[in-house]
């Protein structure tokens, strides 16, 4: 009955025992580089373009229009600006843009693993259920006594199995903000969101971290 008390107890632990090892989390990670020769006046006003599968591509767009309004800045999607129904040269492109005030053109070019599912073992749970009897006879010898004890026990035990997968993924974008007027590259940057966890692996959790990781590099360079 002890050994059988123990597996109950461990069966208990293994759920908590897996949420530790497939818990999720995100890290980010970036490296951005401003031009020498900066914008006289803040960006208060950009447009994004997003190159990325298209679930992916929606996200990104949505995490940098929330992002861009924490900080006070405009943000509209490019494509709403020079719908993708015909080709524009860069003369119409800059009319465009200027007459939209437009301060920069941010460009994020995305490479995505998707999510990744591997198989991390069997979470088993089991009910026991049964009855145990026992007899027994006490002989005493003066100041001692022994016990003879005789048993048996029966018991049904039911159980099911479920596989436990770990779920990742990641995410890398390059990205640039260009002067609309000259063409002219006022930042670059780089990075790579890592996400780990069945609740971390959406597109929208790696969109929002690389938003806020590049407007937290823009902040830190005075462009905004």
């Amino acid at each position: 009955m002890d050994i059988l008390g123990a597996n109950m107890r461990l069966a208990c632990l293994l759920p908590c025992l897996a949420a530790v090892l497939l818990s999720g989390c995100i890290t980010t990670s970036m490296q951005g580089y401003a031009d020498r020769d900066l914008p006289a006046r803040p960006v208060k006003h950009i447009a994004t373009y997003v190159i990325a599968p298209t679930g992916l591509a929606t996200s990104f767009q949505s995490s940098i229009a929330q992002e861009a309004t924490k900080r006070g800045i405009l943000a509209d999607d490019a494509y709403t600006l020079l719908p993708p129904t015909r080709g524009y040269n860069d003369a119409e492109i800059r009319k465009v843009l200027a007459a939209s005030d437009i301060d920069a053109v941010l460009i994020i070019n995305v490479g995505d693993t998707g999510v990744v599912k591997e198989y991390a073992g069997t979470f088993f749970q089991a009910e026991y259920s049964g009855s145990t009897d026992i007899n027994g006879m006490v002989t005493r010898n003066g100041n001692v006594s022994s016990v003879a004890l005789a048993g048996s026990t029966s018991g049904t035990m039911t159980g099911i199995s479920s596989p436990i997968h770990r779920y990742s993924r990641q995410t890398a974008f390059k990205a640039r903000l260009v002067d609309p007027a000259t063409g002219r590259s006022l930042w670059v940057g780089s990075g790579e969101v890592s996400a780990g966890g069945r609740l971390f692996v959406g597109n929208g959790s790696s969109a929002a971290s690389s938003a806020t990781a590049i407007f937290d590099d823009l902040g830190a360079k005075r462009i905004i």
